[in-house]
């Protein structure tokens, strides 16, 4: 079990790697979590100081978020890896939300909330039971049962 978590490890870390070249960090053939924080740190610092803009203050906010799960990855390394790769996840992500927001495009997994409807289906707060519509299951009319 522990290669298989070594292994997600290794390919986590050179898919950090890669995230934050998009973001300007130099490339890194064998990246270690703490160069990694370390460099997730440094861009932080460099998109917060500019006066680019909300996105770009934004990005930087988020790159420090990335940089934290990082540094906190890094202090575990004596623990079991699947807690490393939870935090190397957590940084992954805030990488991927930094990225949409650069880009202009909602961060992933922020579409609409549980509730929400898009207009072709009404909530099921509206719909109408009276018997005569059909069944949601098989086609057929719904019977009215005399209980």
């Amino acid at each position: 079990m522990s290669t298989w978590w070594d292994r997600r490890r290794s390919a986590r870390l050179a898919e950090l790697a890669y995230a934050l070249e998009f973001f300007g960090a130099e490339p890194v053939e064998d990246p270690g979590v703490g160069e990694l924080a370390h460099a997730a740190e440094a861009l932080a610092k460099e998109y917060r100081a500019s006066d680019r803009g909300h996105a770009i203050h934004r990005t930087g906010e988020l790159l420090q978020q990335a940089a934290a799960a990082l540094h906190t990855a890094d202090r575990l390394r004596g623990t079991p890896v699947p807690v490393v790769n939870h935090h190397l996840r957590c940084a992954a992500l805030l990488l991927a939300c930094a990225r949409a927001c650069l880009q202009g495009r909602p961060a992933p997994g922020a579409g609409p909330g549980p509730g929400a409807h898009d207009g072709r289906v009404p909530p099921p707060s509206t719909a109408r039971h009276d018997g005569n519509t059909a069944s949601h299951t098989s086609g057929r009319p719904a019977r009215n049962l005399p209980y």
